[in-house]
């Protein structure tokens, strides 16, 4: 649902031959396309696809843990503007049923030429092209609709919207929704607050876009507008699915392109409502959450939930990713001799002292100045120079000491810690992303949240996305192993989380700009 020039094509299939194959033989960017991202399972694709926000997904069928067509089925569900396309080995008329019912754009058998894969693309980005091109023409349309059932929808759904109503009032609101064609009876329920900046057609094109991203949930969300912009009312089965949708419309809703034009985009989103008649509940506390972003300078476009905590923390960028400061940001001042002898352990001995004492001093620098100070209204001169010029276990100790000192005033201070749920996250990916198996629903499990919900909150408290961050804190430490080790290149991958050393390759040198090997060669100033 983006304007950008290259369609976002994203690889499933559980045989790395393969995606190796589709990765490297296929000119991605010269047709057009850009490859960003790959798995090899479709439970595992899931929360990617979401958090790279794809045009495409090319999967295979068969797959461990969560097969091809479950996992159509489940984009279908929760984001049907990805378009779909079938890889397999089987020609099977029942998967191609199957796959034509999902709403799957094409069905291509294996072994895929390039020139099928092309055309099938060709022909998927035409059919993304041409409802990009009907979504432009809603508005017309829209307002021919205005005079009849729809204008009449939008007023009933908006009474549902004000501050005071009564049960009868809102039973009979509903029965007439109901003639209409539209069933407001769901087991939970939850309101999406939005504001945004346009005025006049602007405004009215980003309506139209809602309705239309609300037209594709299968009835599962319904919008009207509001005087500062629009509001969304989010149908659910059970309270997670209901905050599931909710957070997953509002993270679809940032992409139109109608509203990214917008320089200031506020949602709010409620908390989620059992009863029918408890939807204005919902609907002030996601005004109120979103009252709250504006009372606090929050500027931008930005999503929060009513349950959220403030503290929003200044974001990073890939580049400032260390995995050192990470595993010591959140720790305890008693664990730090174990954190950084955790961190020497794969490095050279005699490397090891010198490589951790400009990590560990960054790390110290880092945490006070993200508590709000300069290094040198905490630390003494003196500390310093002792710190990194000690030899041997005493400059160990001096290095700890150090750490320790940054972290009473971080302690003290109460700052630099942010949303603690995002924390929390952090401070499990330092521990956990040398797991291949790593997903985004782990760590939404282990914060005790639904996945859209920490999706959308991760990003926006540190400035990328799920995928960029664990990417970025995987290669930062390979960095760290082609600097400071002579692990191979395939060892280094398995290392930091990666059992495709190939596509690890294909990764370091797409985020650094150099293979592996070139960059241990820079590093070390050594000639080609």
């Amino acid at each position: 649902m983006r304007t950008e020039s290259l369609m976002k094509v994203f690889l499933v299939d559980d045989e790395i031959a393969i995606r190796e194959n589709l990765r490297n033989s296929f000119p991605w960017e010269e047709k057009g396309f850009q490859l960003v991202g790959e798995a090899p399972d479709g439970e595992m694709a899931l929360p990617m696809l979401r958090d790279l926000n794809a045009d495409i997904l090319l999967t295979d069928i068969r797959m461990p843990f969560m097969d091809g067509m479950k996992l159509c089925e489940e984009v279908q569900k929760t984001m049907p503007w990805v378009e779909r396309i079938i890889l397999s080995g089987y020609d099977d008329f029942a998967y191609a049923q199957k796959a034509i019912s999902l709403g799957v754009r094409e069905y291509l058998l294996k072994p895929v030429t390039a020139k099928e894969l092309e055309s099938a693309l060709e022909r998927v980005r035409s059919q993304i092209n041409e409802k990009r091109r009907e979504r432009e023409n809603m508005t017309a349309m829209r307002e021919r609709l205005n005079s009849g059932n729809q204008f009449l929808r939008d007023k009933l759904l908006a009474s549902l919207f004000t501050d005071e109503g009564n049960p009868e009032d809102d039973d009979v609101l509903r029965k007439q929704m109901r003639e209409l064609g539209v069933n407001l009876t769901a087991g939970c329920y939850a309101v999406v607050d939005m504001a945004f900046e346009a005025e006049g057609e602007k405004r009215l094109a980003c309506r139209n876009a809602l309705t239309a991203l609300a037209d594709m949930s299968g009835g599962s969300a319904f919008v009207c507008g509001s005087a500062k912009g629009a509001r969304v009312l989010v149908l659910g089965d059970h309270p997670e699915d209901a905050e599931e949708r909710a957070y997953s419309f509002a993270n679809s809703a940032m992409h139109l392109p109608e509203l990214e034009m917008n320089d200031s985009l506020l949602i709010g989103i409620g908390e989620t409502v059992k009863d029918f008649h408890e939807i204005r509940k919902s609907m002030r506390s996601a005004r109120h959450a979103r009252h709250v972003l504006a009372a606090e300078g929050v500027s931008g476009r930005h999503v929060t939930g009513a349950n959220e905590e403030g503290g929003h923390q200044t974001p990073l960028t890939e580049a400032e990713l260390s995995p050192l400061h990470e595993r010591l940001q959140y720790a305890s001042p008693e664990n730090v001799e174990a954190i950084l002898t955790e961190y020497t352990e794969s490095m050279d001995p005699e490397m090891a002292l010198g490589y951790l004492r400009v990590a560990a001093v960054l790390a110290a620098q880092r945490m006070i100045h993200e508590s709000g100070a300069h290094t040198r209204d905490v630390l003494k001169e003196e500390d310093m120079t002792e710190a990194l010029h000690t030899e041997g276990e005493a400059g160990f100790r001096k290095l700890a000491e150090l750490i320790r000192k940054a972290m009473d005033y971080r302690d003290q201070s109460g700052r630099g810690y942010g949303n603690s749920t995002i924390s929390q996250a952090r401070d499990y990916l330092s521990r956990h992303y040398a797991d291949p198996n790593l997903m985004l629903q782990d760590v939404a499990g282990e914060v005790h949240i639904s996945q859209s919900h920490f999706s959308t909150i991760f990003a926006q408290e540190t400035g990328l996305t799920f995928t960029q961050y664990l990417t970025a804190l995987r290669i930062g430490k390979a960095k760290e192993l082609l600097e400071a080790t002579e692990l191979r290149s395939s060892q280094i991958a398995l290392e930091v989380g990666y059992n495709d050393s190939h596509y690890f390759s294909y990764l370091f040198k797409k985020t650094v700009g150099m293979t592996p090997g070139e960059y241990r060669k820079n590093s070390r100033g050594e000639k080609n």
